[in-house]
């Protein structure tokens, strides 16, 4: 058997024994039959069992492949697996979030709440999983409590777990009131009845989290060292250090462009009051906001088509909907539903929520943030990377290029307003008031992370410098402690993609275009850069520049 015959073998094979400990990941990737009836078990030694799972695969694979004949997806494959097993081992043995945050629904939540949203087979078949997930709850968060039988967890992710898990009955509500009705009446009454046996051992559980505030540790930091350690493993080519420079520097620029902007717009008015203008520029009615965001979308995505800006596959799909009224007190502003991997044809939707008071309709849903939202999340934005690299290799799931995929996003509104597709000195204002946020992001993350700034004073510097409320404030930091090195991923994904563009105009000179980057990126998404660039110098060589 050849090099790569093996390679693909043990590939299929390794991830068809991780979706077995996994299911729920089979489940978000799209297959459901059996995966949608089963959980993962909630122990640290599943945990463990994952990591070994890749470790044994990888040192397998040293010992029967010869790499220096494996093709070069599969030589990009194995450097995405050997990235994955060293972040697993510093996540599981040095960063230990699972010994620190107590909240097991983060999780299982997102799983029931894609199943009852997501109309990838009858809402019966649906349920009947629900159902038997349910079933395996109880189990589950027994088994997720003996994490913590010898640590102390973080008081501030312990008190975010607890509200997290007030919300779980309201899920269950929510679940019902979303097929009553519409399933038979035995299939909704085993519903009810296996939501109803479910209390005794969820009080259990809310219990068990009021008793484990005792033991919590009041400050906690990643610390700089761990940090550190984060970025190298990312291979950003910078120190975290270098990185809070340049969220500086941004800051800096980008308030000064805001202020130059809003001059021009409106002289005589600060940022804030020209901010409030455009929000007046808003459609009058929310379905005419719904029908200009649609009409923008279908825009962005012919306008790419017709200059050549980046390849459309006709069957993707992305939909513009309002937010259907069961989940809407759950997404407050608006969502992209991302297409999963194995979903034929690929379809996304767009919801949108409906303001309850219509005179906050253009705080979100005024003409220049329509068009810049038409970018980002659309087209070339996350759907249409989304899209692409669903049918890269299976192993890329394994990859953690968050500055790629945010970082493209964000990349692409500057991208399609120096195109002309987004136009005026309002849309760009909106686009440098994101930006300010993003750099302020970067700062806190850094500083926060590393244990040199306190929660209120990242509250504090969100609000002052990236105007945003006390209560959305909060809501950001605390879950930029959750993911130390993310937030910090959309701005400076957005400069890492334009220092990489120049890097490649450089090496191709006049055979570079537009197409061939943006095309070499959506096909790759889910990979960091610095793997990215690989890809780049391969498709480069045999292009014979």
């Amino acid at each position: 058997m050849s090099a790569n015959a093996k390679f693909e073998e043990m590939k299929k094979e390794m991830i068809g024994k991780f979706f077995e400990l996994n299911p729920h990941w089979a489940s978000f990737l799209g297959l459901h039959d059996p995966y949608d009836y089963l959980l993962p078990k909630g122990d640290t030694n599943h945990l463990r069992g994952n990591l070994e799972l890749l470790e044994d695969y990888l040192s397998r694979m040293d010992e029967q492949i010869d790499y220096a004949a494996l093709n070069e997806a599969n030589q990009i494959d194995l450097l995405v697996l050997k990235k994955a097993v060293e972040i697993s081992r510093f996540e599981f043995y040095e960063q230990r979030m699972h010994e620190l945050d107590p909240n097991a629904f983060d999780q299982i939540g997102g799983i029931f709440f894609g199943m009852i949203t997501k109309d990838y087979a009858p809402l019966e078949k649906r349920i009947d999983a629900i159902i038997a997930r349910l079933e395996k709850l109880p189990k589950f968060l027994e088994e997720f409590r003996s994490r913590f039988e010898n640590s102390n967890p973080v008081k501030l992710w312990t008190e975010i777990a607890i509200e997290s898990a007030q919300q779980i009955p309201g899920l269950f509500q929510f679940i019902a009131g979303a097929s009553k009705g519409k399933i038979s009446e035995d299939l909704f009454g085993r519903l009810e009845k296996t939501t109803d046996n479910m209390m005794k051992p969820f009080q259990e559980h809310m219990q068990w989290l009021q008793d484990l505030k005792s033991k919590t540790m009041e400050n906690w930091a990643l610390g700089s060292e761990k940090f550190e350690k984060i970025i190298q493993l990312r291979d950003l080519g910078m120190t975290s250090t270098e990185i809070y420079q340049i969220g500086v520097r941004y800051l800096k620029e980008l308030k000064e462009e805001s202020s130059r902007i809003a001059q021009q717009i409106a002289p005589g008015k600060s940022v804030e009051e020209v901010l409030k203008m455009i929000e007046q520029s808003a459609p009058k009615t929310f379905e005419e906001a719904l029908t200009a965001t649609k009409k923008a979308m279908d825009e962005a995505k012919q306008f790419i088509k017709a200059n050549s800006i980046a390849t459309v596959y006709e069957e993707d799909k992305l939909l513009v909907e309002e937010t259907p009224a069961f989940i809407a007190p759950l997404i407050p502003f608006a969502a992209m539903m991302m297409p999963s991997r194995f979903d034929k044809p690929m379809i996304g939707i767009y919801i949108v929520t409906r303001p309850q008071d219509i005179s906050n309709l253009g705080s979100h849903l005024n003409y220049a943030s329509i068009r810049n939202t038409a970018v980002h999340e659309a087209y070339p934005g996350h759907f249409l990377q989304g899209a692409i690299s669903n049918r890269s290799s299976l192993i890329h799931m394994l990859a953690e290029g968050t500055e790629t995929t945010e970082g493209w996003a964000h990349y692409c509104e500057e991208m399609m307003t120096n195109r002309g597709f987004v136009k005026g000195l309002e849309a760009r204002l909106i686009q440098v008031k994101d930006g300010i946020w993003r750099a302020v992001r970067i700062i806190v993350d850094v500083k926060l992370s590393r244990g040199e700034m306190s929660v209120e004073e990242a509250i504090s510097m969100l609000m002052k410098e990236a105007g945003i409320s006390k209560e959305a404030a909060l809501a950001e930091v605390r879950r930029y402690t959750l993911t130390p090195g993310y937030p910090l991923s959309y701005l400076l994904g957005k400069h890492l993609i334009l220092q990489l563009r120049e890097e490649v105009k450089q090496k191709m000179g006049p055979k570079f275009n537009d197409r061939f980057f943006h095309d070499t990126i959506t096909a790759n998404g889910y990979l960091p850069l610095s793997l990215l660039r690989k890809v780049f110098d391969q498709k480069i060589t045999k292009l014979g520049v």
